[in-house]
C-alpha cells in the first residue's frame, strides 16, 4: 500500500473515530489466532465497511479498512513522535502497538523498525525465561507482514533486514531457528506473493548459511519443489543453484541428481523459458556436474531448439548452448 492517499480516502479521514481505528488495528496485529501467521489484506473503496468497523476477521485471515488504517497511522505516528521527543512516555506494549500500525501502513518507516529493535534488545537483555516468547512474538508479526497479500511488504528491504537482525538476535540468545521451515513458510510464500523477489531469496541465502549441512536434505527438496511450481521465476532457480554450489563438490550426487531431474522434466515438458535454462547452463558450466550431464544437456537443448516454433524459444535455447560452451569449466 502506498503512502500517497487517494482523494476519496483523504476526504474520508474525518469520518469515524481515529482512536477506535488505532485500537482495533493494533489489537489485530498483536494477536495470534490459531497460532499461525496472520493473512492481512487492505480493503479499499470497493469494499465498503460499516461505520465504526475497521477490521473484518475470519480466523487468521483479516481485512483492514484502508481509511481506518490511515486514521490509525496518524494516531500511531503522533504517539511515537511524542515518545521519541520525550513529551510523553509509552510503555513497552504501547510501543509495540504503535510501531506495528506504522509498519503496516509503511514498511519502509525505518524509525519504527529501529524502535522495535531497541525495545527487543532491552527486553532480551535480562536473558530470562521470557526471551523466547518475546522473540517468537516479533517473528510472528514480521512474518505475517512478509507473507500477506501486501505488495510493498513482501519485497520490503527494511522488513527483510529487520528479520535478518532478528534471526541473529535469536541465535545469540540460543533461541533455535528452523532454517528449512523459515524458507518454506516465509521466503517461499513471499516469493509467491511477489515473483522474482530479490530480497526474499537473499534472505534465504542468509538462512541457508546458518545450516550448511542441511541434515536430511529437507531444504534442497523443498526448494526444488518450489522451483517446479514456479518454473519461470529466476530467483528460485538462482537460490537452488546457490544451495548446490555452496554445499556440493564437483561430481557430487546432489548436483548430478538435481541436474538430471530438472533436465528430464524440461525435456518431457518441452520447456524453453529462460529461467530454467539459465539454471541448467550455469550448473553444467560450473564443474559441479560431469561430462555425461553436459552431453545430455547438449542433446536436449539441440533437440528442443530444432522442434521450437517460436523465435524467442529458439533464441533462449541457442543462447544457453553458446554460453555453456564458452564458459564451461574444465573443458
Amino acid at each position: 500500500m502506498s503512502r500517497a492517499l487517494d482523494q476519496d480516502v483523504a476526504e474520508s479521514l474525518e469520518e469515524g473515530n481515529r482512536l477506535d481505528a488505532y485500537e482495533a488495528i493494533s489489537a489485530l496485529l498483536l494477536s495470534r489466532p490459531g497460532g499461525g501467521l496472520l493473512e492481512l489484506e487492505i480493503l479499499g473503496k470497493s469494499f465498503p465497511m460499516p461505520d465504526g468497523l475497521y477490521v473484518l476477521q475470519d480466523g487468521r485471515a483479516a481485512g483492514v479498512s484502508k481509511v481506518g488504517l490511515v486514521q490509525a497511522f496518524l494516531v500511531a505516528r503522533q504517539k511515537l513522535a511524542a515518545h521519541l521527543h520525550k513529551t510523553a512516555a509509552l510503555d513497552d506494549g504501547e510501543l509495540f502497538s504503535t510501531t506495528a500500525v506504522i509498519l503496516l501502513m509503511d514498511p519502509e518507516y525505518l524509525t519504527a523498525a529501529n524502535t522495535r529493535k531497541r525495545l527487543l534488545q532491552k527486553l532480551t537483555s535480562r536473558r530470562d525465561s521470557t526471551c523466547a516468547a518475546v522473540l517468537e512474538n516479533e517473528k510472528h508479526f514480521v512474518d505475517s507482514l512478509l507473507t500477506s497479500r501486501l505488495h510493498r511488504h513482501t519485497k520490503s528491504p527494511t522488513l527483510w533486514s529487520h528479520r535478518r537482525w532478528l534471526v541473529r538476535l535469536c541465535r545469540s540468545l540460543d533461541v533455535s531457528v528452523d532454517v528449512a521451515s523459515d524458507v518454506v513458510h516465509v521466503v517461499s510464500v513471499a516469493g509467491e506473493r511477489h515473483p522474482r523477489n530479490y530480497y526474499a531469496w537473499c534472505h534465504a541465502r542468509f538462512l541457508s548459511d546458518l545450516d550448511p549441512e542441511d541434515q536430511g536434505g529437507k531444504l534442497l527438496a523443498a526448494v526444488k519443489d518450489w522451483c517446479w511450481k514456479h518454473h519461470t521465476d529466476i530467483s528460485g532457480w538462482s537460490f537452488l543453484y546457490y544451495l548446490l554450489s555452496a554445499r556440493g563438490s564437483p561430481g557430487s550426487a546432489a548436483s548430478s541428481a538435481t541436474f538430471s531431474q530438472v533436465l528430464e522434466r524440461v525435456r518431457s515438458l518441452r520447456l524453453a523459458n529462460e529461467s530454467v535454462w539459465v539454471f541448467l547452463r550455469t550448473l553444467a558450466a560450473s564443474g559441479l556436474v560431469g561430462e555425461k550431464e553436459y552431453a545430455e544437456l547438449v542433446t536436449v537443448g539441440h533437440g528442443l531448439s530444432g522442434a521450437a516454433a517460436a523465435p524467442t524459444d529458439q533464441r533462449v535455447l541457442r543462447s544457453a548452448m553458446e554460453w555453456c560452451d564458452t564458459y564451461r569449466l574444465g573443458r
